[in-house]
């Protein structure tokens, strides 16, 4: 058994989360499976992944990150000359799954290029012609009005056996580009399975309110760097107040480790600014919170599906249909207004509140995890 995996990284820990997701069922399922990952995904190693299957990186990788590193494949691209065959698009012979776990990859947000469009009709192409079967895991498509965008969605259409979106607009979004409606099956994020760590040398910060910041807040145009500091400042001020501990979690890279630091840097009292941690571990901090207010998708995923109530800033659609998934409505923080922010929060803190909404969680997961244990199926089905 021969599976590729698509989409799925280890610098941003909910592409990271999926990939343990996607591991830990390809171990259940198919324990000898060879399982390969793009040459650029799993940038601390393959040894940092702990799994028990066999996992290797594409064929010919070490020759392709050099040839990366001396910009062949761009020179080749200008010269109208071949170039795929160095970019890791190439199809892996003998593929019997390519499985894509890109989250949130197929939208006008990304303005797709004509590169990009080819590299996937390669890819798509490749696998489909060796028989290989096609899934897009659960998530997020749309907006789709760009010709690249749709471009993109005619090949899904066209190549895919399987397609997921995670919530309704993103069906809608699919419905709209004239996806074949047969290929397609809903199902909400398929991490709720997975179990997470918390380090021991966090101890210190159980039952603490969890801030996890996006730079994506800033530079998909939903508010100024000057204002989202101010409100992040406001709300941990007012935690604070409250006699709550709180602390900075990095749940991305570089980038938004930068961003907690200048939210640090800020504030007259110093917080801790957790950062380094893989994705088991992240999600077994958030699972010790008594609130998470999270710009982070998958940061307000695992809080949910650890039952901790949650707010989340919000620059794409996904989050407010996330929290319809598990029967919430009115957990976005409204960024252009600050009072509500802290009204919000503060309501959020209570005990009652938080109390009813563990419980009102504790209902919903055993749904949520069945309806993953559903999509396996589907996807074991093909």
């Amino acid at each position: 058994m021969k599976i590729v995996l698509s989409g799925i990284e280890t610098n941003n820990k909910g592409a990271e989360l999926m990939l343990y997701a996607i591991l830990q069922e390809i171990e259940r399922k198919y324990p000898d499976a060879w399982v390969y990952v793009p040459i650029y995904a799993i940038g601390q190693g393959l040894s940092y992944i702990h799994t028990n299957l066999k996992l290797r990186n594409k064929p010919f990788a070490k020759i392709k990150k050099a040839a990366r590193k001396l910009y062949i494949p761009g020179i080749l691209r200008r010269l109208h000359l071949p170039y795929y065959f160095i970019d890791d698009s190439s199809a892996v012979n003998g593929t019997d799954y390519f499985i894509d776990a890109s989250g949130f990859a197929f939208s006008d947000q990304w303005k797709p290029t004509d590169y990009i469009v080819k590299v996937w009709e390669k890819q798509l192409m490749g696998y489909h012609k060796q028989g290989t079967k096609i899934i897009f895991l659960p998530q997020a498509f749309g907006p789709a009005n760009l010709p690249n965008t749709k471009k993109e969605l005619a090949l899904l259409n066209q190549y895919a056996d399987i397609i997921m979106p995670r919530e309704e607009v993103s069906l809608g979004y699919l419905q709209q580009c004239n996806v074949n409606m047969k290929k397609v099956r809903l199902f909400l994020d398929f991490t709720s399975i997975v179990y997470g760590q918390c380090p021991k040398r966090y101890d210190h910060l159980k039952n603490g309110v969890c801030i996890i910041p996006n730079l994506r807040m800033i530079d998909k145009g939903a508010i100024s760097l000057e204002d989202y500091l101010e409100i992040l400042n406001k709300v941990i001020d007012k935690a604070i107040a409250g006699g709550h501990k709180v602390y900075l979690l990095n749940h991305e890279g570089r980038e938004d480790e930068e961003l907690a630091y200048m939210c640090r840097n800020k504030l007259c009292k110093r917080i801790e600014v957790v950062t380094g941690l893989n994705a088991l571990e992240v999600k077994g901090l958030i699972a010790t919170s008594i609130l998470c207010i999270t710009s982070r998708f998958h940061g307000a995923v695992s809080a949910l599906n650890s039952c901790v109530p949650c707010l989340a800033t919000s620059w794409s659609h996904k989050y407010a249909e996330l929290f319809k998934g598990y029967g919430m409505t009115d957990c976005i923080l409204d960024v252009t207004n600050l009072v509500s922010c802290i009204d919000k929060v503060s309501e959020f803190l209570s005990t009652n509140k938080s109390q009813e909404i563990r419980e009102h969680l504790r209902l919903q997961l055993p749904k949520i995890q069945s309806q993953t244990q559903d999509m396996w199926k589907c996807v074991w089905s093909i």
